[in-house]
């Protein structure tokens, strides 16, 4: 594989900025689980060899699922994107496929390392992102319901919590009080950034090129991504809460959501793509807030 063209196929499908975000999602985990499992003061060991490894099963997971939405999408990838490392022959299916059933066997090793509970939750968590991989065995009747399709697919959001979630703390304190809350803000996170990246101008629409502004309109799907962001930063401010946070990680929340509020007004009074995809970037930019403030106050204790 030439390592080069590899590298091409990472920045536009699965950029490092993705990588790290998948990261600091393992790491949320791992201190709000530690901070449970611990009691109020209380946090797990320092960053070691194990939880790199986490990191990087994390990582791979999420590039597997990349990988068979690219093996789902391929034909009609073609036609609309015949640009891309993958469609253009640079990078192969076959050898996307091997990369992505490696990391498979470090995710596996890295949940044997950490306990027979954490295999059981990985197996979990494999299963149903093969069941995604198949669209459930009603691919054209679930495409054909874009709502539903990506309901459904988010639902891989609070498994992976509760995966990571086995490795520093037990099953029963997978409540309310922290793991809970997070699998919530993780479901609602990623199902607001899957509505933002979704959402075209009319103007911009393309033929073939499914959308949540062609689905519910354009002002409907506007309205679609700002419910979910308002729920999502309902469910960190109750995780803060929780957490015993600090008025700065409440005034972070609101003003990313302020900010993310006030983008979509004005791209609902002005539409222009680029004012779209600059929303679409204050989502992103909100559900990465999110994680950081989560680590920031479940840490606050201890320093």
């Amino acid at each position: 594989m030439n390592i080069k063209n590899l590298w091409a196929y990472l920045r536009e499908r699965f950029p490092v900025v993705n990588m790290a975000l998948f990261a600091i999602l393992f790491a949320t985990v791992f201190v709000v689980a530690g901070r449970v499992a611990g009691g109020p003061g209380a946090f797990p060991s320092a960053l070691g060899w194990a939880e790199i490894g986490g990191m990087a099963a994390t990582i791979s997971f999420f590039f597997r699922l990349r990988v068979f939405d690219e093996i789902k999408d391929f034909a009609s990838d073609a036609v609309l994107h015949p640009e891309r490392v993958l469609q253009s022959g640079r990078v192969r299916l076959g050898q996307l496929r091997l990369l992505a059933w490696a990391g498979a066997g470090l995710e596996l090793a890295w949940s044997a390392h950490r306990g027979g509970p954490v295999v059981l939750g990985w197996g979990l968590l494999f299963g149903y992102s093969l069941l995604m991989r198949y669209e459930f065995g009603a691919p054209a009747w679930l495409r054909a319901r874009l709502l539903l399709y990506a309901g459904t697919h988010m639902l891989i959001m609070p498994l992976v919590i509760g995966w990571l979630w086995l490795a520093y703390a037990p099953a029963a304190q997978f409540g309310p009080g922290g793991g809970g809350l997070l699998a919530l803000l993780s479901l609602l996170g990623g199902f607001a950034f899957e509505l933002a990246r979704k959402i075209r101008t009319p103007a911009a629409e393309r033929a073939g090129v499914d959308s949540y502004s062609r689905t519910l309109g354009y002002g409907g799907a506007v309205a679609a991504v700002l419910v979910v962001v308002l729920a999502s930063a309902g469910a960190q401010a109750q995780l803060l809460a929780r957490l015993g946070a600090g008025g700065e990680a409440f005034g972070l929340l609101a003003a990313l959501l302020l900010a993310t509020v006030a983008a979509y007004g004005v791209a609902l009074w002005r539409p222009r793509e680029k004012l779209v995809r600059a929303a679409e970037k204050l989502v992103s930019l909100a559900l990465l807030g999110s994680y950081v403030a989560v680590i920031v106050s479940a840490i606050r204790p201890t320093i």
